[in-house]
């Protein structure tokens, strides 16, 4: 199944000992992102793991352990930070910020 095999492919980038780097932004609608990436063999950035806090004031965190719901699912693709205006976090912050948005 497509769905398996991607969800392997994020885990095996997660656990890989490729760097690891973190982001966040707000876009124009109070949506705050954040993404943690893992660089590939080419250079581009794929996130392992993506949260976002909506407008709504709903939390929502997607990684290989839960890709995907109604709401919406960690990219299938690589993200380029500055496309996005991401800003770059440290792995603490990011996981102080992670930690509060998945309840955790």
């Amino acid at each position: 199944m497509l769905q398996d095999r991607r969800k392997e492919t994020i885990r095996a980038l997660d656990e890989s000992d490729r760097p690891h780097l973190y982001w966040h932004g707000v876009d124009g609608d109070g949506h705050v992102w954040l993404f943690e990436t893992v660089i590939d063999s080419g250079g581009e950035y794929w996130p392992v793991r993506h949260a976002e806090l909506g407008s709504d004031g709903v939390a929502r965190t997607y990684s290989w352990n839960h890709i995907e719901d109604e709401h919406g699912f960690l990219a299938e693709g690589p993200i380029y930070p500055g496309d996005f205006g991401l800003n770059s976090l440290t792995s603490e912050e990011f996981e102080t910020l992670w930690a509060a948005l998945s309840g955790r």
